[in-house]
């Protein structure tokens, strides 16, 4: 066996499945770069002066989500530190673009584990709730901004408002119906339980869902605020409702995360809808590529600095 063999065979399949993902997607956009180069040609920054507001609504951005994780961990009786719910969605978000299928968490719950002696079955809960609150909200918004934009501008796709409304409806009955259930004598069957009562326990505390939900609002006020940004830097003009349509449909590349960070992943998808808004496929692109600049810069700068002082304790 050669040593190309010898390497797949120690590859495991969800690597492999990862890497033909990302060359698949590299390997489209470098056609498509190519058959479309004069169109990207003509793109050129003409007001870099909107970097600083960028850098700064991406670090309001990350601080939101730390109070999210802050509120999460409450119901549980544990106080993360201003460095801890500051500086864990940093690293995790570093590491989710170093390592494929999300594996920051995984370093998240390492943490909370050792520091706080925080299970890993109600760390699954409080990442179901953060995903149900996250595609709740926006499945939400998404259906109002495609009712408003079909108003405004008459333009609709039915295709992307069933995937938001199929999201919201099966969301909105995990939120109210989803039930408390009795531990059994079985242990494995205790962890799936310890799971689904987790999220009971943070969603019967109305406090802290009310307040995740409000941050994940503003999040998306901010996500759609830098794509407009973004536009801007090139000197592109784009109406409000199609930036936060965009801003929206954006976030189910959290829902695919097969690549690190969901490289390509969410570039894809807002390609791919962007026209329906009537936006050219280059242009989306080039925004979204500043806008993986803006998040890279700042988590790269941060993510080292924010590792150093919590891995430094005693894990």
């Amino acid at each position: 066996m050669n040593i190309f063999g010898l390497i797949i065979k120690k590859m495991n399949k969800k690597k492999i499945f990862q890497i033909l993902t990302l060359i698949f997607l590299i390997a489209w956009f470098g056609v498509y770069l190519y058959r479309h180069f004069s169109e990207f040609r003509e793109l050129k920054i003409v007001s870099p002066t909107y970097f600083i507001p960028l850098f700064l609504l991406f670090l309001l951005f990350l601080t939101n989500n730390g109070l999210i994780l802050k509120y999460l961990l409450e119901p549980f009786r544990i106080k993360l530190k201003f460095k801890e719910w500051f500086g864990l969605p940093i690293i995790t978000a570093m590491g989710n673009f170093l390592t494929p299928f999300r594996g920051g968490m995984g370093m998240r719950a390492f943490y909370l584990k050792k520091i706080h002696q925080f299970s890993y079955s109600y760390f699954l809960s409080t990442l179901a709730g953060l995903y149900v609150i996250i595609f709740l909200v926006n499945s939400l918004v998404g259906l109002l901004t495609m009712a408003l934009l079909y108003f405004f501008y008459e333009t609709f796709n039915i295709l992307i408002f069933t995937i938001f409304l199929c999201f919201f409806l099966f969301l909105l009955g995990i939120v109210f119906f989803s039930p408390k259930f009795k531990e059994t004598k079985y242990p494995f069957i205790n962890k799936f339980i310890n799971i689904i009562n987790g999220w009971h326990l943070v969603k019967s505390d109305k406090k802290v869902l009310m307040s995740t939900i409000l941050i994940s609002g503003i999040n998306i006020i901010i996500m759609a605020t830098m794509m407009f940004l973004e536009f801007k830097v090139f000197g592109i003009s784009i109406s409000l409702l199609s930036v936060l349509f965009l801003s929206i449909v954006s976030t189910l590349g959290l829902f695919i995360s097969i690549t690190p960070g969901a490289l390509g992943i969410k570039e894809t998808i807002v390609a791919f809808v962007a026209t329906v808004v009537d936006i050219p496929i280059p242009q989306i692109l080039a925004v979204s590529i500043l806008d993986r600049v803006v998040g890279i810069g700042v988590i790269f700068i941060l993510g080292p600095i924010f590792s150093y002082i919590l891995m430094s304790q005693k894990l």
